[in-house]
């Protein structure tokens, strides 16, 4: 499975992103604490859920984060407040 597209919003240092890979490799660079690793930690706290290694989710100054991801056959999204995480999984079908 690959992921045809990423948006983020208010994940950690992002405030706002939206990836679309393409087929080839693609590569994550920047400054320090520019949001490398919150791209690579929204990937991950999307599909596997919250964890220990992700102690505060949402970036400071909000109070709710989002993540979607477009996997092609199917579209993740997770929403995630102080009081907890919502998972969602669509088939591009709306089922």
């Amino acid at each position: 499975m690959n992921i045809i597209e990423l948006e983020a919003e208010n994940f950690k240092r992002l405030e706002a992103i939206n990836i679309t890979p393409d087929e080839n490799v693609n590569i994550i660079s920047g400054k320090n604490a520019q949001g490398k690793s919150s791209v690579l930690d929204a990937i991950e706290y999307c599909l596997n859920g919250p964890s220990k290694n992700i102690p505060r989710p949402i970036k400071d100054g909000t109070d709710k984060a989002t993540i979607e991801i477009d996997l092609g056959e199917i579209v993740v999204t997770r929403r995630v407040t102080a009081s907890g995480s919502r998972l969602q999984v669509l088939a591009k079908d709306g089922t």
